[in-house]
């Protein structure tokens, strides 16, 4: 399917600001890739694509049934996992659902695309940094703006979906304690005092807007299962 040295990528997240995010990376490297539409786990998909991005933020661990879902969609080539850590347990969870490739978000630009091309031509690659880095500029997520890190905004969207801390740790491969202090940096960024006003200004904030809200509070599901 990759035609004329481009590669045909789409973006898989609920979250606008996550998919701008992404797509504004991709959109650098015209040469290489041509970035379609994001979409949804399980939506009709109008042309097919070599690689679905998929994006973790946001989702309990490497939300399983959602990846095999990709992996089993004809119209998709191959499925890459974007994520801010590429934990050995994440892309040993990723590998079981067939996920093809996984790519740190703490990659510059050109590495994330090159990366995506050569997943698209059949390489099973994991791409990341010998050191943590923070994530590049263009990337975006949900409280950035208000000073947020991606982990910190995690934490709270997850705790917003109704989930302990321990379930928080299981879902993003972090100890208990680390959730805990990310949780109380986020709170201290946004001058909220408990979870509760942390729900309620997830729930009321624009820039937590996804592209189709939750059927209902976390059931162990997200909105793309």
């Amino acid at each position: 399917m990759v035609d004329e040295h481009r590669v045909r990528v789409a973006v898989v997240n609920d979250y606008e600001l996550v998919v701008a995010g992404v797509v504004a990376v991709l959109s650098r490297f015209p040469d290489r890739l041509v970035v379609a539409d994001a979409f949804l786990v399980g939506e009709p998909i109008e042309t097919p694509v070599d690689v679905a991005l998929y994006d973790t933020f946001g989702r309990e661990g490497v939300a399983e049934t959602a990846l095999r879902s990709l992996v089993q969609t004809p119209e998709i080539g191959r499925v890459a996992v974007f994520s801010v850590d590429l934990h050995p347990d994440l892309i040993a969870d990723g590998r079981a659902a067939g996920a093809h490739g996984f790519i740190s978000k703490a990659l510059p630009g050109g590495e994330i695309a090159d990366a995506t091309v050569r997943i698209a031509a059949g390489e099973s690659l994991v791409a990341s940094t010998p050191s943590r880095r923070q994530p590049i500029t263009e990337l975006a997520w949900p409280g950035k703006d208000e000073g947020l890190t991606e982990r910190e905004s995690e934490v709270l969207v997850l705790a917003a979906e109704g989930l302990s801390n321990r379930e928080i740790a299981a879902a993003l491969y972090l100890s208990a304690d680390t959730v805990k202090g990310y949780m109380s940096q986020a709170l201290q960024k946004l001058e909220l005092r408990n979870r509760v006003q942390a729900a309620g200004y997830v729930h009321r904030s624009g820039a937590f807007r996804r592209v189709r809200p939750l059927v209902a509070p976390h059931e162990g599901a997200s909105a793309l299962e």
